[in-house]
């Protein structure tokens, strides 16, 4: 049974929140970029939506702040718990 894409309204309204620090940048031999982030142990089911994204291929726009301190535990090196 062939699955249903999200409709552009639905996509449109549809959220992945959570909190990470950026572990690396590199550039790619294209002059692309690529980006790494840490998520901490509680973002699962998030990483587990980017995940699906990547294999449905829709497309993201991200966007990020400053988290609160309160919103994040950072341990040695600068890596979520």
């Amino acid at each position: 049974m062939p699955r249903e894409k999200a409709s552009a309204s639905n996509a449109k309204d549809a959220r992945i929140t959570f909190s990470a620090v950026v572990y690396k940048v590199q550039t790619l031999a294209d002059g692309g970029l690529r980006i790494t982030l840490d998520l901490p142990e509680t973002a699962i089911p998030q990483a587990a939506m980017l995940m699906e994204c990547k294999r449905e291929e829709i497309p993201l726009r991200f966007e990020a702040g400053v988290a609160e301190t309160a919103d994040i535990e950072t341990v040695y090196g600068g890596r979520l718990k």
